[in-house]
């Protein structure tokens, strides 16, 4: 899968070992065989009127498929270089960077340097269809302390300096955001829990609906749909509150939430609490849920999970929260919307928009969400 992201505020890194470093904090985690395209667009000059350069906008990543020397460039490969030029005209970018990170990659001259060679001629032949050129080529077996970079086939090479001493890294960690260790830890964070917890929470489910469908009926007959929402929405928010108190969610709770969400109105208004000052209370109990419930209710908890992230330009997490949903429910509308856009790059800003309509439809039931600001 392609993921991507784009930095809040661009990025000026003049040193390639210095770039380097700052991509695991670009990207959120280390990455590993890994095809990088950062995408550079001019910088607007400074109030002294000094030239700035280039600057790093939005950061891509694909699985690294090296061909054998006998074999076609691997379709998944050519896929990924179509969608990253998508993603670089839309974006303005009138150059890339591109970093191969891969261990089979030990040596410039080596035979992963020639496969690499050859599946970069072609996606320099798609940029340029478009445009936009490669003003550079780095590779490393990893991205450590001391590694050496160098370019595929090429004689420029240099060391890269402490990752965890990046300046990228430290504003992302003081922004409360970890760097994780690899790809596998962020899909970790949502790994299902115990067959056992599933099930139950499962087997309440069926109990949890027999008794949410009568309360919704008859708030429905007493005061119409909207008060019926209005009643679930509440309900939601309350767990919420709980829930971000410190309490656990136990096998029946998760169920309630699970049904709560299934109404399309409240999930769809939930979408507002990414941008509120509940927000990391918020995605925490969504990855609970994800994590704790069976399928197809699954789908709708990662999907807001990956909402959440995508909005705070986690695209690496928001991309692994949509594999989930959509694996749980491959029909699964709103989690198939959010892929489109994160396959297709759209900047966090594109789909705040989610969250706007969320607060609208909580206005309409009568219900005041969580203000919008930073999340506590």
């Amino acid at each position: 899968m392609t993921t991507s992201t784009s930095s809040s505020q661009p990025l000026h890194l003049s040193d390639i070992g210095e770039l380097l470093a700052a991509v695991p904090a670009m990207l959120g985690f280390h990455p590993t065989r890994s095809f990088l395209v950062l995408t550079l667009s001019p910088a607007p000059r400074s109030p002294d009127g000094d030239g700035r350069g280039d600057a790093i906008g939005a950061v891509m990543r694909h699985d690294l498929l090296l061909p054998r020397a006998d074999e076609a460039i691997p379709a998944p490969m050519s896929a990924a270089f179509e969608r990253f030029c998508t993603v670089c005209v839309r974006e303005g970018a009138r150059s890339v960077l591109v970093v191969l990170v891969d261990d089979r990659l030990d040596h410039p001259h080596g035979p992963a340097a020639d496969a690499a060679t050859r599946l970069l001629g072609e996606f320099a032949d798609e940029l340029a269809a478009s445009g936009v050129e490669v003003a550079g080529i780095h590779a490393t077996p990893e991205i450590a302390r001391g590694r050496v970079w160098f370019t595929p086939n090429g004689e420029v090479n240099g060391t890269i300096p402490d990752p965890e001493s990046s300046v990228v890294a430290a504003t992302r960690v003081f922004g409360g955001s970890p760097i994780r260790r690899s790809r596998d830890e962020l899909e970790a964070l949502l790994a299902p829990a115990p067959p056992e917890h599933r099930r139950r929470v499962g087997q309440y489910i069926d109990d949890v609906i027999d008794a949410r469908d009568l309360a919704y009926e008859h708030a429905a007959r007493a005061g119409g749909a909207d008060r019926a929402d209005r009643m679930e929405l509440e309900a939601l928010l309350g767990r919420l509150t709980t829930f971000g108190d410190g309490a656990e969610l136990r096998a029946r709770e998760c169920a309630e939430v699970a049904v709560l969400l299934a109404n399309p109105t409240v999930r769809d208004s939930a979408l507002a609490l990414a941008a509120g000052v509940q927000a990391r209370a918020a995605e925490r109990m969504w990855v609970e849920l994800a994590r704790a419930l069976p399928d197809p209710e699954r789908a709708d908890a990662a999907a807001l999970v990956a909402f959440s992230a995508y909005v705070r330009g986690d695209g690496p997490f928001a991309g692994v929260a949509l594999g989930v949903a959509l694996e749980s429910n491959p029909r699964h509308r709103l989690s198939d919307l959010l892929d489109q856009a994160l396959q297709a790059g759209l900047r966090p800003e594109a789909i705040r928009g989610l969250a706007d309509t969320g607060y609208e439809i909580a206005a309409r039931l009568g219900v005041v969400l969580p203000p919008p600001g930073p999340s506590e």
